[in-house]
């Protein structure tokens, strides 16, 4: 049985890394034992000693540190933690650690990134992160859009939640009929606004016709 996290975590900083250098495995096993005993908030300074550990370029350790720290909202004080983690983690996405080659971005990478700089309420960062998944040939998921929805509302920002449909047309999601449709009715548009929504309804009926059209051939 694995003791309790408090005397794992003395024991860690006891002998990590100065005594001892565990392997990737070891890292997982160590997140799994923070998720049992509800120590999440520990997730920062683990990512830390990963990096130090030279396993930042393991696909699934730096996935599972992403997903840990995105699964449930935190306190305020986590969350704005979490968030910070998650721009050192987007690093090695991009430049890699130590010389090594970068990760491959994935959807749930991008996507736990941006949950995690939404909860933050880092929105213009958030937004960004939104951008690279067009630009790395990812597709964002509903629950991501839709809560970028609810934070666009909190805010009462009628441009954010248009760009978030015109962002859904763009990928020809089958969900942004449904997006519009919510920001008709749950945001003040203006006229102008309006006719833009109905616009890309055009274009998203229009879209899905032709995808029927072809599946049907």
């Amino acid at each position: 049985m694995m003791e309790h996290i408090d005397m794992v975590m003395k024991w860690y900083k006891d002998l990590i890394p100065s005594l001892y250098y565990p392997n990737s495995q070891g890292m997982m096993d160590l997140l799994q034992a923070l998720d049992t005993d509800s120590r999440l908030d520990l997730i920062p300074q683990i990512w830390k000693d990963i990096k130090q550990l030279g396993h930042t370029n393991k696909a699934d350790l730096v996935e599972e540190v992403l997903a840990l720290m995105a699964r449930d909202k935190q306190s305020p004080e986590v969350q704005a933690s979490f968030a910070d983690c998650s721009l050192a983690v987007k690093s090695v996405y991009e430049v890699g650690d130590r010389g090594r080659t970068a990760l491959e971005w994935t959807a749930s990478a991008l996507g736990n990134i941006t949950f995690l700089l939404l909860r933050a309420g880092r929105m213009q960062e958030a937004w960004g992160i939104l951008q690279l998944f067009k630009a790395n040939n990812r597709i964002p998921g509903e629950a991501l859009l839709a809560e970028f929805l609810e934070c666009a509302k909190e805010r009462r920002d009628n441009d954010l939640a248009i760009d978030l449909v015109k962002l859904a047309a763009s990928f020809s999601l089958t969900t942004t009929a449904k997006f519009a449709s919510r920001v008709k009715e749950e945001f003040l548009l203006s006229e102008e606004q309006k006719k833009s929504l109905e616009e890309l309804d055009v274009l998203s009926s229009d879209s899905s016709g032709s995808d029927s059209d072809s599946d049907s051939e």
